[in-house]
């Protein structure tokens, strides 16, 4: 059964909120991100999911386009302080 949090995240000095949803993907941990805001879930589109990586998030694909990379960085920052409030990675 998957789990599902929500996320708070600041991105571009402004307050936006996401839905996590947890998976196991191909033996790891992955997580998927839908943002509450129309135009940024367009951006992030194709390139919403995180994987756990022994401990530590990281983005598949790599990513080339610098706004969409400051978004990712954005959450990935978000939710990694809030596994590790939980303890659930380093």
């Amino acid at each position: 059964m998957d789990k599902m949090l929500s996320l708070e995240f600041t991105y571009r000095s402004k307050t936006y909120h996401a839905l996590i949803r947890t998976k196991i993907n191909e033996h790891r941990l992955a997580y998927y991100v839908t943002i509450m805001d129309g135009e940024l879930e367009r951006l992030l589109y194709g390139n919403h999911i995180l994987i756990d990586d022994g401990g530590l998030l990281r983005s598949e694909p790599e990513i080339l386009d610098r706004e969409l990379a400051e978004l990712k960085q954005c959450i990935t920052e978000a939710l990694t302080q809030r596994l590790q409030l939980y303890g659930l990675v380093n």
